[in-house]
């Protein structure tokens, strides 16, 4: 069962919130203390002898850190540094220390690269720019020096792995879903307390375009009280074009105005996606959601196939990679990428690209 539903069905009740509310405890109490041992050495960290920039989130999923990683790695690249990618691999198919390189000429297989470092791979392979995966980013980080001579590393959802010392820690917010108005995992979605902000040197609020302007000032204020230091960037997920999936053509944002379409998405934030096919003029007259990361079936296909008629079916480039290899024979055409692009409103993108480029004399945190 989805994990959401599951703990829907356990708030309903009173038995069930409190049971929620007790391993919420459980759960915290064990990431403080972890916490607090490698800050007390009892756990050893490492650093690296190239600045490592941390993007990762107080929340699960739907922060948009993969375009934010994409964009900074390419404008990294076109400034002359070396930059690299370390990603975990949520859910690849190989153990979860085993390292597995996504680069031009080394072999890998998608199942053990993973859905996410799939994505990545082919957004940034026309820049060069390797991605690592394993969930020992020290490891994979040590990889990269060898093998590729990076001098920028770039850890992709790691703001809760100590393991490995950073210099900068960028921390995205959604928007639409405040941190302070969430709950601790398993009753909500935070993976630990707002006081983590406290880290960050930069703080992205992701999805402004879905929210509103009292909303953002809010989560400003609420921003404040816990890490005054921290600059506050706003950006948006601005829609790209669309791609063909079958003829791998571009095709133009209003090709869907007045249309109906059926959306697929198994992601973090399906709310976002499909509101964005909405503000596009286009109907959903069929909706499928499935569980952040989920990897399509072929059966599933199947059903989708039968059901959506000749209406165009539009998901995300996240969710395409999860397709089986052979979905052509089970979808056919009329299947449409929504490509995306990070928009940083104000002087957003310079204020970023200024707290991550590497200074002289920065010492490695936490």
């Amino acid at each position: 069962m989805n994990p959401k539903r599951l703990r829907d069905r356990f708030i309903k009740k009173t038995a069930g919130r409190l049971l929620l509310r007790f391993l919420s405890f459980i759960y915290v109490s064990g990431i403080t203390l972890r916490r607090m041992l490698y800050e007390a050495g009892l756990l050893k960290s490492y650093r690296l002898p190239v600045p490592v920039v941390c993007f990762g989130n107080l929340s699960a999923g739907g922060t948009g850190k993969t375009s934010t990683v994409v964009m900074a790695a390419i404008e990294l690249k076109k400034n002359g540094r070396n930059p690299a990618v370390l990603i975990r691999g949520y859910r690849r198919k190989a153990p979860r220390k085993k390292l597995t390189i996504l680069a031009e000429g080394e072999p890998f297989s998608a199942e053990e690269a993973g859905d996410e470092a799939l994505m990545l791979f082919k957004m940034l392979r026309e820049h060069e720019i390797p991605v690592l995966v394993s969930s020992d980013r020290y490891q994979s980080g040590l990889a990269a020096l060898e093998k590729f001579k990076s001098d920028i590393l770039l850890m992709d959802d790691g703001y809760q792995f100590f393991r490995l010392r950073r210099d900068v820690n960028v921390a995205l917010i959604n928007a639409t879903m405040p941190f302070h108005k969430d709950s601790l995992l398993p009753l909500g979605d935070l993976r630990e307390t707002p006081a983590g902000l406290d880290r960050a040197d930069a703080i992205i609020l992701s999805h402004c375009e879905h929210a509103s302007g009292d909303g953002i000032e809010a989560l400003k204020e609420e921003i404040k009280k816990v890490a005054p230091a921290a600059a506050v960037i706003e950006s948006m997920h601005s829609p790209d074009m669309f791609l063909d999936a079958l003829k791998k053509e571009k095709v133009s944002l209003s090709r869907f105005r007045g249309k109906s379409v059926v959306t697929l998405s198994g992601i973090g934030d399906p709310r976002s996606f499909e509101n964005t096919i909405v503000d596009l003029k286009a109907v959903p007259a069929q909706i499928w959601r499935y569980p952040d990361h989920h990897q399509f079936t072929r059966e599933e296909l199947r059903a989708i196939e039968e059901t959506r008629g000749e209406l165009p079916l539009i998901t995300t480039y996240k969710d395409f990679v999860r397709f089986p290899a052979d979905w052509p024979r089970l979808l056919g055409g009329g299947v449409f990428i929504l490509s995306v692009k990070i928009i940083f409103l104000g002087d957003g993108h310079e204020r970023l690209m200024e707290t991550i480029t590497p200074h002289k004399n920065v010492k490695s945190k936490a």
